[in-house]
């Protein structure tokens, strides 16, 4: 998957920039003496779990746990933390891909380290996860194969979600015990609704990307091997626009839904108010695009100096034809002008 992907952004000439992508047995990731004591890791002393690569404004958390399905053990969320951090702070990266290597999104936590670490250990790991928004910048979930537990928990704090039809998703907690544990919940019932978000909770009951489509949590349902590439494009096509407007906008509909009245809320207001000013030299720039005729008649596309290619055009020009009935002809047999 990641060499069409590869291809993909070749064809299309964005940078390609793979940041961690290093493999390390568990034997290496093992401290010498005096560097323990010291409290310091070594780059070549750090077991990764997950790889992040750069496509241009875009940057991609996959994990890479396949033998568990990428369950997440305390290691593997630290990482993903200090992962969503060092993008939060990198001005060049626009908008974060969530992705699982091989064939499944996320398992959940890891039940065999809940075993010997014990419940609490993995939630404290995963506190950056409680962030609502997760990244007051854009996040997609590109779900394939099995995402359920706190793996759809990670897939609800995204923005947005790319599904294949074949995955599956839910709950699955419920069979041993373990309640949401990122507010889950809180952010089901806010995407589906009480009723609907009751069920699912509830029964643990699992659901198929085609079902979950239909309840509203997809921004787009795709074949089976196909999320991550079309959560590539989909990210693309948001990191053309003005950013500092978008993320106003993204922060004002999440603080409706999950943060009213809330230290978090009062956050996101504070962030909003920092925004306005650079959205204020957007709309200066957006004016005048305006005025020169770019983005008119309702236009998404061409809004840079960047051409765009046929795949990005697609989706982009929209034709209606308007077909009129034998009674709304004109008596000379033509069509109304």
């Amino acid at each position: 998957m990641r060499m069409l992907i590869k291809r993909l952004v070749s064809t299309h000439n964005i940078s390609f920039v793979r940041l961690s992508a290093l493999r390390f047995s568990s034997s290496d990731a093992q401290k010498k003496p005096e560097e323990a004591a010291k409290g310091e890791d070594k780059p070549d002393d750090i077991k990764k779990n997950i790889v992040v690569e750069k496509y241009g404004g875009i940057t991609t958390i996959n994990i890479d746990r396949q033998k568990t399905r990428n369950s997440l053990d305390e290691d593997t969320l630290r990482e993903m933390e200090v992962a969503i951090d060092a993008f939060d702070k990198d001005d060049e990266a626009k908008v974060l891909v969530f992705n699982g290597e091989g064939g499944s999104f996320c398992s959940g936590f890891d039940m065999d380290e809940m075993g010997t670490k014990g419940y609490n250990t993995l939630k404290d790991a995963a506190r950056r996860l409680l962030r609502r928004p997760l990244c007051d910048k854009p996040t997609i979930a590109a779900v394939k194969g099995f995402a359920v537990a706190e793996g759809f928990e990670l897939a609800l704090a995204c923005d947005l979600r790319v599904i294949e039809d074949t995955a599956v998703l839910g709950c699955s907690g419920r069979r041993f015990g373990v309640p949401s544990s990122l507010f889950g919940g809180r952010r089901l019932t806010s995407l589906i609704g009480l009723s609907q978000a009751l069920d699912l909770l509830m029964t643990g009951r699992l659901i198929s990307g085609v079902e979950a489509n239909q309840k509203g949590l997809a921004a787009k349902v795709t074949a089976t091997g196909t999320a991550l590439g079309e959560s590539i494009k989909l990210a693309k096509s948001l990191v053309k626009f003005p950013q500092s407007a978008l993320m106003m906008d993204k922060l004002a509909a999440v603080n409706s839904q999950l943060n009213p009245n809330s230290d978090e809320s009062m956050r996101d207001e504070a962030i909003m108010q920092s925004l306005l000013g650079t959205a204020l030299e957007d709309i200066k720039e957006g004016v005048k695009k305006f005025q020169d005729g770019i983005g008119k008649h309702g236009k998404f596309y061409k809004l840079t100096e960047v051409p765009l290619q046929d795949w990005e055009l697609e989706n982009s020009v929209e034709e209606t034809v308007v077909k009129l009935g034998d009674d709304e002809k004109a008596p000379d047999g033509k069509a109304p002008k």
